[in-house]
């Protein structure tokens, strides 16, 4: 799938345990609790995401995908800003560096 920052077709749905779904159909499964969202991914994240109350999309549910590299560069300059880890919490602090990274930026902007 294409990343949505460089545009490059490199996050792919794994086929682990041999399975042998295409990559459009591991895209679009919707079997009970299957979704794209819970199957291993090479080289990045694939999700699906919904527009919530006030967007043009209220409803809608969207695939995108970012690739590794895209977030390391996004999470530098806080145009991606990180929430924690769901397995793990936050160890090192990557939480309070996002929240700073956040308000500079945002201070920065108000002054241009």
């Amino acid at each position: 799938m294409f990343c949505i920052c460089c545009q490059k077709n490199n996050v792919t749905p794994s086929n682990y345990l041999g399975t042998t779904q295409s990559e459009e159909e591991k895209l679009w499964q919707n079997e009970g609790s299957r979704t794209i969202d819970n199957e291993m991914v090479n080289n990045g994240i694939i999700q699906i995401i919904e527009a919530g109350y006030g967007s043009i999309h209220d409803g809608d549910q969207f695939i995108i995908a970012i690739c590794d590299q895209c977030i390391k560069d996004n999470l530098e300059d806080a145009t991606l800003l990180y929430f924690g880890n769901y397995m793990l919490g936050d160890l090192h602090g990557d939480i309070e560096k996002s929240k700073k990274l956040f308000r500079r930026r945002n201070n920065l902007d108000d002054l241009t």
